[in-house]
């Protein structure tokens, strides 16, 4: 569904029912509170989120990356309203452990 909200257009609007994440920049909805799986989460650049599942959001190409946990096949995912970078998202665990 497709909804235009002060001349923006969103792939997808949550309802206003529930409490949502929203891109900090241009405030097009990203996920329901009821997606969060954790907020334990570091980045590179501070904490992080983990969620479920997220709208209105695009994926880069996904690149081997050394996180805490290991070796893992990740992609850059970004706000598809306003291009900002939000995060990565898994694509696949490639080695879990690293001597």
């Amino acid at each position: 569904m497709v909804k235009m909200t002060r001349s923006k257009t969103f792939q997808a609007y949550l309802p206003s029912c529930h409490r949502t994440y929203s891109c900090i920049h241009c405030r097009a909805h990203l996920a329901n509170h009821d997606e969060l799986i954790s907020k334990s989460f570091q980045g590179s650049q501070g904490r992080a989120y983990l969620f479920n599942s997220v709208v209105n959001v695009g994926c880069g190409p996904a690149e081997e990356r050394v996180l805490l946990t290991g070796l893992h096949a990740v992609a850059d995912i970004y706000c598809e309203n306003c291009k900002t970078t939000l995060g990565w998202k898994y694509v696949k665990a490639l080695n879990t452990f690293i001597q």
